[in-house]
């Protein structure tokens, strides 16, 4: 098969989907290793310390990743099952959803390992109670969201709920930080804005 028959129908929106994402997914992976963000989350790989920048990596990641994966499966569906077939673009069309979900479903899990991993190791969440945080991810009425705190000496990023479970703290907001849930989550509550401690 020649390749300029990837440029004719009915291979050419996979090959679009393919090529569109294959390339946004290595020019986001090279732009995380230099330490470079644009619009992106690099916490996971390269910390560029924006509030909010390694979910939107991931999101980006993960989007990339399924036209990616899911147009390269689907391009291989259509070169395998005959043309004369009546389902062959239909099979390669679900090939592309099923293998680029998949894809997705690796990336979220990937995510969560790392954010894991960040938040995690020797550092004893205690010795945050006290300190000023930021707000990372929006702590929304009785949900967990994120903080950014120094703990022993160190900036990290750790899950956090309010203390009084009908408030909600924006991305930006800074909070205190009151006393531990568990092993790995943080409560906060509103920070007075007379103190003069900070986050950093």
């Amino acid at each position: 098969m020649e390749l300029s028959a990837f440029l004719d129908l009915p291979y050419m929106p996979f090959t679009l989907i393919a090529f569109i994402g294959g390339l946004l997914f290595f020019i986001q992976l090279a732009l995380s290793f230099i330490g470079v963000g644009i619009d992106t989350d690099g916490v996971g790989i390269g910390d560029l310390g924006a509030s909010d920048y390694s979910f939107r990596f991931f999101s980006i990641m993960s989007i990339s990743s399924f036209c990616m994966v899911g147009g390269i499966f689907g391009l291989y569906v259509l070169t395998v099952i005959s043309p004369e077939s009546g389902w062959r673009v239909p099979a390669a069309v679900v090939t592309t959803l099923l293998t680029g979900g998949a894809t997705i479903a690796v990336m979220s899990k990937i995510k969560s390992v790392l954010m894991k991993i960040q938040s995690s190791g020797t550092v004893k969440l205690v010795n945050a109670v006290g300190h000023t945080a930021k707000v990372y991810l929006t702590i929304k009425p009785g949900k967990v969201g994120r903080v950014e705190v120094s703990v022993q000496g160190r900036c990290r990023y750790i899950d956090a709920v309010a203390e009084n479970e009908s408030q909600e703290f924006k991305t930006g907001e800074l909070v205190k930080v009151v006393s531990t849930k568990g092993s790995d989550v943080l409560v906060v509550t509103k920070s007075d804005t007379s103190e003069t401690e900070q986050s950093a």
